[in-house]
């Protein structure tokens, strides 16, 4: 995925100006040129700021922070590489062509007042950057707080200060968050590569920028405060192929949104705009944090360690209090504390004192000499039973925070050491102590938990490449798919009014994608359904066929465990009776007679999400689904690996894996029906939600039961 060129003069520009330049103290023009001229507002040093030509633009002439003052961009008479605007709207859009003729290939719209004040103002938007794209200039922005590039010594902002050149590429769709990553990355002593507010996102997307940054020597890891997207599905795409060369850290604001459309289905119902996000990101290998202090440490420990080859942590401490927290977290991470070898033991039992821990974490006692944890750093370093390391240091009286901290340097710096390390000197933020590890690449934390979730980010980027350079799955045949059929058999249904398949329909098209039934049989009336329970052998279960009924277990629509004919006949007139009380007026055009099977009930289905598009789910099925709503979606079309990735998110792995005496999921067969499902919905895009639930994980392997199937009518 080459570069685009056309956003070079945001990051690399020769020249620069102002339009909008003002003396006014307090006003946003005036911020930009002091940005510009001297790094800072407030500066006043010319060598600290821009090193290339600053231009003052302002309708009045004159002077502006003491230099010339052009009238107009053509009064400059110079091939100007970037512009940043600063005026009322209503002159940008003419301003565009003005700038053209100037030679300017990029627009930093700093100005507010577009798309977010209705329809007049999305109408001056859509002006603005198609007379932009007209001339072949991009924008960022509009309303927006600029771009920083501080090695080439950019701060094409308004915000107060710059930050220090540094390997971490900072996009974001707020600009206070930029302000405020600014100050956090001084006081902790961590650089940007670049720090872009994207504003209104006009023009230049948040994947425009990651494709850019993704081949920029200086960024080492990306970060991403998003709200939304224009097109997601393109972000989702460019993501794939970026992660696979540079981690992404990425938070969404909004995650507690509801989805915008109301669902019939179950699948439906649980997937909301966060679900989809969540998939997307899953798939592409995005790391999603959920507090800005997760989105801080992940991208600081993923700028300057390595992805950690396996999940497995060890913990040093002189302090047994944080060194218990940090096992605790360790947990709600999914990381897991590594077993020492007994190889690993004799050789700390060495170096350490007869009264040290004895196990992970590693408590090389409270009076730790930096020469303690040197020895256990070299140890646990050699170790192959550990993937990560995470040291904490607590200050007491005989302790030498500062020879600690340079000790775990050097341990850091020797070219043996290969795995990736995060520390916590608990209390010493702030101080020169706490910034030494952070200078010398190893995260400082000023709590151990947030050491640790850092790992996690490590660990979890390690995974995500090693599945993505792992061969492809096992490949499991199932019967014949026809999905053509399947999409006259959804026609036929929505010309026949059935917006909502009956379950015989349901079944017919799962079935053209492969997906394996119970025996079953479909009655008019109670003696009929007698007949279909003795062709199929007891016990059967006795299900509504109503078009108005969509959960039939909710109003009483199904019947287990039905022995004989008078059960049969029994269970027809119960399913009548509670319908009438819970659901009066429900049509019941007959009855579904199944084959009755047991096991482990799992469910999958497919919503379309109005951005992303088709969105599948699987998890733990059947009545149960919407009370603990264990399950986790990914994005169709799904890969053999995206499927089986999805299969590992379900919490109740033991349950799949047959904890007491159920039969053991095939993770290869439900792959493989997850990819059908994948492959249906594509095919017939008619199709708006699906659910097989429940799908039985049985000694015979999966067994679908009962299915779901809305349609929409064709345009």
């Amino acid at each position: 995925m080459p570069r685009d060129p056309s956003l070079d003069p945001f990051f690399n520009p020769k020249s620069v100006a102002v339009v909008g330049a003002s003396n006014r103290a307090g006003s946003v023009g005036r911020a930009l040129l002091e940005n510009l001229l001297y790094g800072f507002t407030g500066g006043s040093e010319r060598s600290s700021g821009f090193p290339g030509k600053v231009f003052a633009v302002n309708p009045k002439g004159g002077e502006v922070l003491g230099e010339k003052a052009f009238e107009s961009l053509a009064a400059i008479g110079e091939t100007i590489d970037l512009v940043c605007v600063a005026i009322p709207p209503k002159y940008i859009t003419a301003l565009m062509s003005e700038a053209a003729d100037a030679g300017v290939k990029g627009v930093i719209v700093i100005s507010a007042g577009f798309a977010e004040m209705g329809d007049e103002g999305k109408a001056l938007q859509a002006q603005m950057v198609e007379a932009a794209k007209a001339r072949g200039m991009r924008v960022v922005g509009p309303n927006c707080l600029g771009v920083m590039r501080p090695s080439a010594g950019l701060n094409a902002s308004f915000g107060a200060k710059a930050p220090a050149p540094g390997s971490i590429g900072l996009l974001s769709q707020s600009g206070a968050l930029v302000t405020g990553v600014i100050s956090y990355s001084e006081q902790e002593k961590f650089g940007l590569s670049a720090a872009v507010s994207l504003g209104a996102k006009a023009d230049v997307e948040d994947e425009d920028v990651i494709s850019w940054l993704a081949d920029d020597d200086k960024t080492k890891a990306l970060a991403i405060y998003l709200e939304s997207f224009q097109e997601p599905r393109h972000f989702f795409q460019v993501a794939s192929q970026v992660s696979a060369k540079k981690p992404i850290v990425a938070i969404k604001g909004g995650a507690t949104a509801a989805g915008a459309k109301a669902a019939s289905s179950h699948t439906g119902s649980l997937a909301g705009s966060m679900a989809a996000y969540r998939a997307s990101f899953s798939q592409a290998g995005v790391l999603q944090a959920s507090t800005i202090g997760d989105f801080l440490a992940w991208s600081r420990a993923l700028a300057c360690q390595p992805a950690a080859e396996g999940p497995r942590l060890a913990i040093v401490t002189n302090a047994g209090g944080p060194g218990v927290l940090a096992a605790d977290a360790s947990a709600l991470h999914g990381i897991e504390l590594a077993t020492l070898s007994d190889q690993t033991m004799a050789a700390l039992n060495e170096v350490l004192p007869a009264v040290w821990s004895h196990n992970n974490p590693v408590d090389v006692i409270g009076d730790a000499t930096p020469e303690r944890y040197t020895k256990a750093l070299e140890v646990l370093g050699k170790a192959p039973e550990i993937d990560g390391v995470v040291v904490i240091m607590t200050v007491q009286a005989m302790t030498d925070p500062a020879a600690v901290a340079e000790a775990i340097a050097k341990a850091h710096e020797n070219p043996a050491w290969t795995k990736p390390m995060t520390a916590s000197f608990i209390g010493l933020e702030g101080t020169d102590v706490g910034h030494y590890l952070d200078e010398r690449g190893v995260p400082e934390f000023n709590f151990p938990e947030r050491a640790v979730s850092a790992m996690g980010a490590l660990m979890k980027r390690g995974a995500w490449l090693r599945r993505r350079d792992a061969p492809e799955p096992t490949h499991l045949e199932l019967p014949p798919v026809d999905l053509d059929r399947a999409g006259k058999l959804v026609a036929d249904a929505v010309d026949a009014g059935q917006k909502n398949l009956d379950l015989s329909r349901a079944r017919d098209v799962l079935a053209c994608a492969g997906i394996k039934y119970n025996g079953s049989g479909t009655a008019k009336d109670d003696d009929e359904a007698v007949l279909i329970a003795e062709k199929i052998a007891f016990p059967v279960v006795v299900k509504v066929v109503s078009p108005d009924v969509l959960h039939k277990s909710d109003v009483g629509g199904v019947v287990l465990d039905v022995v004989d004919a008078d059960g049969v006949r029994a269970a027809c007139g119960e399913i009548r009776r509670k319908i009438a009380e819970r659901q009066p007026g429900a049509r019941i055009d007959g009855f579904t007679v199944e084959q009755q099977v047991k096991g482990t009930e799992i469910i999958v289905g497919m919503s379309r999400d109005p951005d992303f598009g088709p969105l599948l789910m699987v998890g733990m099925g059947g009545i149960f689904v919407e009370v603990y709503k264990d399950v986790s979606f990914r994005l169709v079309p799904l890969s053999r690996r995206d499927a089986h990735d999805v299969i590992g998110e379900i919490e109740a792995q033991p349950l799949l894996d047959g904890a007491r005496e159920r039969p053991k999921l095939d993770r290869d067969e439900l792959a493989e029906v997850l990819l059908r499902v994948s492959n249906l919905v594509e095919a017939v895009p008619a199709i708006e939600e699906l659910d097989l639930n429940p799908l039985v994980i049985t000694e015979r392997g999966l067994v679908a039961i009962d299915a779901r199937v809305i349609a929409k009518a064709s345009s």
